[in-house]
């Protein structure tokens, strides 16, 4: 392939990967310590734009695994986690306590485009 239609053509790659990524919006709410059960594994595709936007009822940190996000969450406020789904995997989702208890209470699953 002569160099300009390969520049071309990789530059056409790149922005149909750039074009299939989707913003995702995903509610959870932790009560007692636990997500419901059809709040336990979040499913997302390679390079979409992620918020997680967390509720409780009682006090937690919580901590995406793989992405090393942390985020403190308090009884009524709402509180959203940002990033890019880059690496693909799956990935825990923990919550610790105020006496250093942690816990597994779901899983992120970053699926390849």
């Amino acid at each position: 392939m002569e160099p300009v239609r390969l520049t071309v053509f990789v530059l056409l790659l790149t922005l149909v990967g750039v074009a299939g990524a989707e913003p995702r919006v995903i509610d959870l709410a932790i009560r007692d310590g636990q997500l419901p059960k059809d709040q336990q594994l979040v499913r997302v595709r390679q390079g979409d734009e992620v918020t997680l936007r967390w509720t409780t009822n009682l006090p937690f940190t919580v901590h995406l695994h793989g992405y090393d996000l942390e985020v403190k969450l308090a009884p009524g406020a709402p509180v959203s986690m940002r990033f890019t789904a880059r690496a693909s995997g799956r990935f825990p989702i923990e919550i610790h306590g105020a006496r250093g208890e942690e816990r597994t209470v779901g899983y992120l699953e970053v699926h390849p485009r």
